[in-house]
């Protein structure tokens, strides 16, 4: 089976209107830049649904800067190889007028989610990601959407749009995927040198010693990221921006650390923004 791409939402919407009424569709959208977590998510979405389709779409409305947007890899060709590789029915790349025929006049305004962290340092970043993904939801109608837990906030910011939204529509979180080296798969980490990628391995180090250290009995919030940030003051090149740890599924502070709350951080190692977390389990 070859994957069939689509760059046109009336041939999709033909395609996807063609399926049983019962067929079961799981979505993955991305932005392109594929790599090992997107083809998790991929495998995954294959084991639980009878058709795939994954979205490529480079979405301006959640960049905070012209730059960025016009520096983020488009590498349309090889992405599909790779869903073709994964056994993906259908790649749609959809024009941003066919999303938004009468343009984008208001963008929708995300949940409280989307208050703090990214949505603090990057303002209007998550009113963009809800907005496009509301209107793929709406043209893609999927079953299922898989969404990768590396970016563990957009994932509550998403779900909770879902749930007013699109009730219909199971979101289905899936774990974070890493490299041999521990630095997970990001599509900013081609921007990398050698000695940012080396200085960037001590986010997953700090995310670990976390773990570990509430492991061994270390249970107040404060302390637990007090030590985290002590690791990154002792680090030249890594630019901390946060450390916090969150209650289970959710985007709360919590207070005194429990067993599958999420430990959140973020840096800026070579002017690259990066996040990572890890959920705290008894080891």
């Amino acid at each position: 089976m070859m994957t069939t791409l689509f760059t046109d939402l009336g041939q999709y919407k033909r395609w996807r209107d063609s399926l049983d009424g019962s067929a079961i569709v799981g979505f993955v959208p991305t932005m392109g830049a594929l790599h090992e977590g997107h083809i998790n998510l991929m495998q995954r979405a294959k084991r639980e649904c009878d058709a795939v389709v994954v979205s490529i779409y480079v979405n301006d409305l959640q960049f905070n800067s012209q730059q960025d947007f016009d520096k983020y890899p488009r590498t349309l060709s090889l992405d599909t190889e790779v869903c073709n590789g994964a056994k993906v029915d259908v790649v749609i790349a959809p024009n941003k007028s066919d999303l938004f025929p009468h343009n984008v006049e208001k963008l929708i305004e995300p949940s409280a989610s989307a208050l703090d962290y990214e949505g603090r340092d990057r303002p209007g970043h998550f009113a963009g990601v809800t907005t496009i993904v509301d209107a793929l939801f709406s043209s893609i109608r999927p079953s299922k959407v898989f969404l990768g837990l590396k970016d563990y906030q957009q994932v509550c910011v998403i779900r909770d749009m879902a749930a007013i939204k699109h009730p219909e529509i199971s979101i289905i979180p899936c774990n974070t995927v890493r490299d041999h080296d521990g630095l997970a798969f990001s599509s900013r980490n081609r921007f990398l040198t050698k000695n940012g990628r080396e200085n960037a391995l001590h986010i997953p180090r700090a995310l670990n010693q976390v773990n570990q250290l509430w492991n061994d009995g270390m249970h107040d919030v404060s302390e637990l990221e007090r030590n985290a940030v002590q690791l990154f003051n002792a680090v030249d090149g890594v630019d901390l921006q946060y450390v916090s740890i969150v209650e289970q599924d959710s985007m709360r502070h919590a207070t005194v650390a429990r067993e599958h709350d999420t430990v959140l951080i973020a840096a800026i190692v070579e002017g690259i923004r990066l996040i990572d977390n890890v959920q705290l389990l008894s080891v």
